[in-house]
């Protein structure tokens, strides 16, 4: 248990960084830093600069420290559950305020606004997610619906779910997005089978795939600009286009 002359020495340290972020910024800060003044909320009487070290060691950087999941923060020596919750939670709310923030009217008939759209979706997240973003006959959002959620570089449809839930909207199209989060934004041939499987899926129900959107960090690409996006029109169609990767 910390002396009073060592909780002393703790109180001045955190009103001196306090006084440095409200003077220069959370872009003054170290990673560490960073780290230690965000671990001030979850330890509000213990040195949390040893602690801030230690995860950047565990983790390599401060962008995996807060990616990471719970489980694995909680790894880390020193670090709880109260503390991995508060990490996690960051992240959490600027996925949140990002989806918020997007202008959810606009029509997503241009690549441009449908990357703009669907970044957020994948803020901060290490597992590969697949999204349909289903739009009304103006080509409006309707509803974003996460179709799929596994390991990175392998995920798993449940079709009769799917075709259940847009049955229940009155989408007339959509566009597909999904992560590679250790890969780059290009389309490998796993996409494309993976897009003509869900257009033949969606046919009888008259939704139609404009666009499938992969998302790799700050980067992304739309299939169909690359000249990628498959083609569907009947049961006796096949795969025609490849990636271009």
């Amino acid at each position: 248990m910390a002396s009073s002359k060592e909780r002393s020495v703790h109180e001045k340290h955190r009103a001196r960084m306090q006084a440095r972020v409200e003077r220069d910024g959370l872009e003054s800060l170290a990673e560490h830093e960073a780290l230690e003044y965000l671990l001030f909320l979850a330890i509000p009487r213990q040195d949390t600069n040893e602690l801030a070290h230690r995860l950047i060691e565990y983790f390599g950087d401060f962008c995996k420290v807060m990616e990471a999941d719970p489980a694995e923060l909680v790894r880390v020596k020193g670090i709880g559950p109260r503390s991995a919750q508060v990490i996690h939670t960051v992240m959490a709310f600027g996925r949140y305020y990002g989806l918020k923030k997007r202008k959810r009217r606009t029509a997503l008939d241009q690549m441009e606004h449908a990357i703009e759209y669907v970044k957020p979706l994948f803020f901060g997240e290490q597992n590969e997610l697949l999204y349909l973003i289903l739009l009304d006959d103006k080509c409006r959002p309707v509803r974003d619906m996460r179709i799929a959620e596994g390991v990175p570089n392998r995920v798993q449809i449940d079709t009769r779910k799917l075709l259940r839930d847009v049955a229940r909207t009155e989408a007339t199209c959509g566009i597909l997005a999904h992560n590679h989060p250790s890969g780059m934004a290009v389309p490998s041939d796993a996409d494309l089978i993976a897009t003509l499987g869900i257009m033949k899926a969606l046919d009888p129900l008259g939704v139609s795939i404009l666009d499938h959107i992969i998302v790799a960090g700050e980067d992304a690409c739309s299939m169909r600009s690359r000249g990628c996006l498959p083609h569907y029109r009947g049961e006796n169609d096949v795969l025609n286009a490849s990636s271009k990767g």
